[in-house]
C-alpha cells in the first residue's frame, strides 16, 4: 500500500535536515572538535580505572595545547600589524583592512582567553580535591545510571582559543585575496604581472586548504570513529 503524500513529504524534509545537520557538523569540525573531546571527556570521568591519573594528563595536555595557541595567536598578531606597514597600505580597499583588523581583534582574544584558561587550569591542578572539581567544572551532573555527562558547551569553550586563532588566520587571508584580485580585476589580460601573482597565490591557497581539510578529517574524524568503534565492539 503506498504511503500517504504528506509522510513522503516530511520524509523528504527530515532526510535533507539530517544532511545539513552533518554537512554543517562536519564544517564545524574543522574549527572546533566538538564530538572528540566531548567524547574523550565523558570517559575520563566516567572511567574507573587510573581516572586521578587521566585526569592529571588531561589537564597536562590542555595546558601545553593553550601554552602553543597562545603563541602561535600572538604571532599571528605580529604578522598582521607588519602587513599595515607595506608600502601600498594607504591603497588598500576598506574590505582588506576589516578583515585584517577583524584578525588582529581575534588574535588578541585568542592569546587572553588561551591565558585564561591556562590559569584556570592550573589552579585546577593545585587542588587538593582535583578529581572532584574537574567533574564539577566540566560537566552537569550525573544521569540517572550515575554516569556523569559533560557540558554541552564544553567543546566548544575548550576550543575558544584555537576557534579564535583559525578565524583569525582566515580572515587575514581573506582580506589578502581580496586585495590581490582587486588589483589584478583592473586589467585581466594575462601580461598583468598583478593577475599572474593573484593567481599563483590563489593556487597555493587552495593547495593549502586542500592539505588542511586532509589532515584534519585525518586526525579528527579517524579518531572519533575509532571511539565508536570501541563503544559499540566489534560486529557479529
Amino acid at each position: 500500500m503506498p504511503r500517504p503524500k504528506k509522510n513522503r513529504a516530511l520524509e523528504s524534509v527530515a532526510s535533507l535536515y539530517s544532511s545539513f545537520a552533518k554537512s554543517f557538523n562536519q564544517l564545524l569540525s574543522l574549527l572546533v572538535p566538538g564530538d572528540w573531546s566531548r567524547a574523550t571527556l565523558h570517559d575520563i570521568v566516567n572511567t574507573d580505572e587510573r581516572q586521578d591519573e587521566l585526569i592529571k594528563t588531561y589537564i597536562d595536555s590542555e595546558i601545553a595545547k593553550m601554552n602553543t595557541t597562545g603563541v602561535t595567536a600572538a604571532l599571528i598578531a605580529g604578522v598582521i600589524s607588519g602587513s599595515f606597514s607595506w608600502y601600498n597600505t594607504d591603497n588598500t580597499t576598506w574590505p582588506t583592512k576589516a578583515a585584517w583588523y577583524s584578525g588582529l581583534v581575534l588574535s588578541i582574544a585568542s592569546v587572553a582567553s588561551s591565558a585564561i584558561h591556562t590559569a584556570a587550569f592550573l589552579r585546577m591542578k593545585c587542588d587538593r580535591h582535583v578529581t572532584k572539581r574537574f567533574k564539577t567544572t566540566l560537566a552537569r551532573g550525573q544521569d540517572r545510571e550515575g554516569l556523569w555527562k559533560p557540558h554541552a558547551l564544553i567543546p566548544y569553550v575548550l576550543g575558544g582559543p584555537t576557534l579564535h586563532l583559525k578565524l583569525a588566520v582566515l580572515a587575514f587571508l581573506l582580506g589578502l585575496f581580496y586585495e590581490l584580485w582587486q588589483a589584478a580585476n583592473a586589467n585581466l589580460a594575462w601580461h598583468n604581472d598583478d593577475l599572474k601573482i593573484a593567481f599563483i597565490v590563489t593556487l597555493v591557497g587552495a593547495f593549502v586548504v586542500v592539505n588542511y581539510v586532509f589532515s584534519v578529517r585525518t586526525l579528527v574524524h579517524h579518531s572519533i570513529h575509532t571511539k565508536k568503534e570501541k563503544k559499540e565492539g566489534p560486529s557479529a
